[in-house]
């Protein structure tokens, strides 16, 4: 078994062939739901960072209003 290293590109390369293994020439479907599941991860994340940012934006505010006494 080789162990590859987190953030290289061998890394990624095995992450996405393991989803592109799944892909099936008779079921088109399956290539739909790579697709549909990829920019479903990417809506979900960026979901995410916006909810963050705004959180960090309202942490910064408070912590100016306090400093500001």
């Amino acid at each position: 078994m080789v162990i590859m290293t987190y953030g290289t590109a061998d890394f990624y390369a095995e992450q996405f062939g393991d989803i592109i293994a799944d892909i099936q020439y008779d079921d088109p479907r399956i290539t739909e739901n790579v697709i549909e599941g990829f920019y479903r991860a990417i809506d979900s994340w960026l979901e995410y960072h916006e909810a963050q940012a705004k959180e960090y934006a309202a942490v910064r505010e408070r912590v100016r209003k306090a400093l500001s006494v």
